[in-house]
């Protein structure tokens, strides 16, 4: 055989089995690169209105152990802020309600014994049907309720005049007409803080 046609052969023979690799689809002509792009695309501009703020009513105070001379004593109410204690505020709806209950434990007392209720349900709070509770002493050393003295009877509350502006949506902000207290049960002495 002549090297002519050996150089042929190898030829053809190396079309078929490039053939068999390649993919159907594939071009004689070179793709262009692709080209790219290290930002991504600007999101379109939406033109829906942020969702509206959340009314909301803010109920703060502090609760304090007395006669304890604790972090924080107040010798002229003779009692001491108590942290990790809790409040309740309870709502008492009317006919317009269908006589539905709002009952809402506050936040865990910080070191210096304020708690704080935050309401989402404006239309069931009425300061004038509101209430506030004792909830739960961190101790038993000082669990014995003091004001109110008797746990089944809340506080009033009055509205705050508050010098900074109030957060957006916030409706008004109340505290107990008095201070929410605890004190050492008979014969208990004060937690040891």
């Amino acid at each position: 055989m002549s090297s002519l046609k050996i150089h042929v052969m190898v030829a053809v023979v190396a079309v078929i089995v490039l053939g068999a690799f390649l993919p159907s689809h594939a071009s004689t002509t070179v793709d262009e690169p692709a080209k790219y792009n290290p930002t991504a695309p600007a999101p379109s501009p939406s033109h829906s209105s942020p969702p509206p703020v959340q009314p909301v009513i803010v109920v703060q105070g502090v609760i304090y152990c007395k006669s304890c001379k604790l972090r924080g004593y107040n010798s002229n109410m003779d009692a001491s802020p108590l942290p990790n204690a809790t409040a309740s505020l309870v709502c008492y709806g009317d006919e317009e309600s269908n006589y539905r209950v709002l009952n809402q434990t506050s936040t865990t007392t910080d070191k210096n014994g304020y708690f704080l209720v935050m309401v989402y349900d404006v239309d069931m709070f009425d300061r004038h049907s509101c209430r506030l509770y004792l909830r739960s002493s961190p101790t038993p050393l000082c669990a014995a309720p003091f004001i109110p003295s008797n746990p089944k009877l809340g506080l009033t509350l009055l509205r705050e005049q508050v010098a900074t502006p109030l957060p957006n949506g916030a409706r008004g902000a109340y505290h107990p007409k008095s201070a929410l207290m605890y004190a050492p049960g008979r014969g208990g002495k004060c937690p040891p803080y």
